[in-house]
């Protein structure tokens, strides 16, 4: 039986703490809080959670992580 897209998968969450480590050292190298970079990757990432199609789920949390703390 597939699995409901609102369920957050072992690999979603293996995809969500690569993205987040590498956004976490991108984003404080430009002064940002590490806890602040967290927050929008969780944020991106809930906003997301309900995609069908979890293959680019990476590429758009960095996408809105980006957006949004590119005006902090």
């Amino acid at each position: 039986m597939p699995q409901a897209a609102t369920t957050t998968t072992r690999d979603d969450r293996a995809l969500l703490v690569e993205t987040e480590e590498r956004l976490v050292a991108r984003w404080t190298a430009e002064g940002v809080a590490p806890d602040t970079v967290r927050g929008a990757v969780a944020e991106a990432f809930e906003r997301l959670a309900g995609a069908r199609v979890r293959s680019f789920l990476p590429i758009l949390v960095e996408r809105r992580v980006r957006l949004q703390l590119s005006g902090v």
